[in-house]
């Protein structure tokens, strides 16, 4: 269905006040008529409900490690 073209690239840049950007890039190069079609709806319509499927997952990450790092400050307080 993907040519050999297809793939996700990943970029991680740390920014100064210790947050980190993503940038991801999806390309979907279809070897048939069904992947042409299945990666232009992908690149039109599914793109939306892709970039709201990773934004919420990015968020879900950013929640548990600040939950961690403030159990990890309390019991450092604690222990002081």
């Amino acid at each position: 269905m993907w040519g050999a073209g297809s793939g996700h690239t990943y970029t991680f840049s740390r920014r100064p006040d210790g947050s980190t950007d993503i940038d991801l890039v999806v390309v979907r190069d279809g070897k048939n008529l069904k992947g042409l079609v299945l990666g232009f709806v992908l690149g039109t319509i599914g793109r939306r409900v892709l970039e709201k499927a990773f934004k919420n997952s990015v968020t879900a990450i950013e929640a548990r490690n600040n939950k961690a790092e403030q159990l990890h400050a309390g019991n450092s307080s604690l222990a002081a």
